[in-house]
């Protein structure tokens, strides 16, 4: 009997859990293959020659920035590009595959489910320990994608803008000192240093908070208000998550 209106978060898939997860599957692919088509696009006409921001280039310029395409003194070479890109249109047919799964074959409130931990993961929007639940896997999944980036950037290197060259950083996952006094500050972070603790910082507090949120229930009353908080909340981790695509 929700009554929530229709611009409230996620509220018009009430009983259709299973499309809600299918939509999801299907914007992720979606997003895949954006980025594996356009970054072949770019690379068919990338010029070595000419600065990438003059050739309108976006994806390259993301891969350039985590290391890929160039070497460690910043010149083009091209390697894992394409690679990477094709890796992208696979993926997109995957998801899409999964996504119609559960758009058109897989029961549509999940009840029962084609796998039978997916019931877990059952939408009860008036069930507070249900969507606290979810919320904290979605929590822990973003951690994660944070240690993957500090960890990359500790592994192969990142491009380092001051000095025009790929290099590895890893300023450590203990200096949450320095993160937290840079809240009223931020402006003034001037260094990769600063960048990469300030995502190991994320990490923590995105995998202790979705670990809470997981062996704990709601606290206090149950409101229509909260409702719509926590509603809200998993509209902005599902688009937060495509923009990190």
């Amino acid at each position: 009997d929700v009554t929530y209106g229709w611009w409230v978060g996620n509220s018009v898939v009430t009983n259709r859990a299973g499309r809600f997860i299918g939509s999801h599957i299907g914007h992720t692919g979606l997003i895949c293959f954006a980025a594996g088509g356009s970054t072949l696009w770019e690379l068919a006409r990338y010029n070595p020659e000419i600065p990438m921001g003059h050739q309108s280039s976006i994806f390259l310029a993301h891969l350039a920035s985590l290391g890929l395409g160039f070497d460690e003194a910043g010149v083009w070479t091209g390697a894992g590009v394409a690679t990477i890109a094709i890796f992208h249109l696979i993926f997109s047919a995957v998801y899409g595959t999964a996504g119609l799964a559960h758009s058109l074959l897989f029961d549509p409130d999940l009840k029962d489910g084609p796998i039978p931990t997916t019931k877990k993961f059952k939408l009860e929007w008036d069930n507070p320990d249900n969507l606290t639940f979810i919320l904290g896997h979605h929590l822990i999944f973003f951690g994660v994608a944070n240690i993957w980036f500090v960890e990359w950037a500790r592994w192969h290197g990142i491009y380092d803008p001051a000095i025009g060259e790929i290099r590895t950083i890893f300023p450590g996952y203990g200096d949450f000192g320095m993160v937290y006094g840079h809240q009223f500050d931020f402006l003034t972070i001037d260094s990769l240093e600063e960048v990469m603790s300030g995502h190991a910082f994320l990490a923590f507090v995105q995998i202790s908070g979705g670990a809470w949120h997981i062996a704990t229930k709601q606290l206090g009353e149950y409101t229509k208000f909260k409702g719509k908080g926590l509603l809200s909340a998993e509209a902005v981790l599902s688009w937060s998550l495509a923009g990190i695509g």
